[in-house]
């Protein structure tokens, strides 16, 4: 217990807290963003084996697994996701001490698809208020294709805009996420392995996930799609397939969890759908706020933490290439 503190504060500290300072804090955080031990020790400027030992120090004091390590990189445990929440909370109030100026305030308004919402930005809303109480966060969803995202954004409608890349040139864009594209049918039904299967059997089209762009690459692959039926809401389309009546393509994202009695299966051309977050250039007013989110919920760490049982399903930051 530090001697030099009144003994009316020594009291009201915890009995033992962890040996940990800003140092280990910083590579905490930067391993979850970069995802991998050794783009964090090129970003930190450190050798890896720095990087690990500050981990495993980490560890140590936690009593936890922060991070599971792998030939693909290092991602949280449940418990690290836990741990690095609380992380960016530590840092962020190490570093509200050494700035005076006001707390981050305003509106920032959020245009995505809906699997993108689901998965990933509902979930960290409420911590995200928690770090910055005095900004409103405003989603909006899209039906369709991804366009209607970049138009709001270049309209100035929508601060930050996350869809399936590539989008206009005129706009900042930085790669977050892909997931795959995927066949979605009957367990009890025959594969589909090879075009001539897909085209013989009955397709399921459903128009709110990227309709046009997958039935331009069966195209480019193949010859096109003769849709046996065309609906615009993927649960439907699921209750279909699930009934018998054919099969349908849709990405991860927006397949999960898969029913028991379902199946998924890559098109016999893969195929991935690439998610990035836009911007338009030299907007003073909301950049802070569009760089603490980004951080706090876009982060390659973030994104992973959030995605779950189901990161295995998605490509990550520097992954997407």
């Amino acid at each position: 217990m530090p001697a030099h503190l009144p003994a009316h504060l020594t009291a009201q500290l915890p009995a033992q807290l962890p040996a940990l300072g800003s140092a280990h804090l910083s590579v905490l955080l930067v391993v979850a963003e970069a995802g991998s031990f050794s783009e964090a020790a090129l970003r930190l400027g450190l050798a890896q084996s720095t990087v690990s030992h500050t981990v495993r120090v980490a560890e140590n004091a936690l009593g936890v697994q922060i991070f599971q390590r792998g030939r693909h990189g290092a991602w949280p445990t449940a418990a690290g996701a836990r741990v690095l929440a609380h992380a960016r909370a530590a840092a962020a109030a190490l570093h509200a001490m050494t700035l005076p100026s006001a707390p981050l305030s305003g509106t920032l308004r959020v245009v995505s698809c809906r699997s993108v919402i689901r998965q990933f930005i509902t979930p960290a809303l409420n911590a995200f208020g928690k770090l910055y109480p005095d900004v409103q966060v405003v989603v909006r969803d899209t039906s369709g294709e991804h366009d209607e995202i970049e138009a709001l954004v270049r309209a100035g409608e929508a601060d930050l805009g996350l869809g399936r890349l590539p989008m206009h040139p005129e706009l900042d864009t930085r790669e977050l996420l892909a997931d795959e594209y995927l066949i979605i049918a009957s367990a009890h039904a025959p594969p589909i392995r090879t075009w001539a299967d897909f085209h013989r059997a009955a397709y399921i089209v459903c128009q709110e996930d990227c309709a046009p762009f997958i039935a331009a690459h069966i195209n480019r692959s193949s010859q096109p799609p003769t849709p046996a039926v065309r609906l615009k809401d993927p649960q439907v389309a699921l209750g279909r397939v699930a009934e018998g009546h054919g099969f349908t393509v849709l990405t991860g994202l927006v397949s999960v969890p898969l029913a028991s009695h379902l199946r998924a299966s890559s098109l016999p051309t893969p195929l991935w759908r690439p998610i990035g977050s836009v911007t338009r250039r030299g907007q003073q007013e909301v950049s802070p706020l569009i760089d603490a989110f980004r951080d706090a919920v876009l982060s390659p760490g973030a994104l992973r933490a959030a995605a779950g049982r189901q990161a295995h399903l998605i490509r990550f930051g520097e992954e997407v290439r």
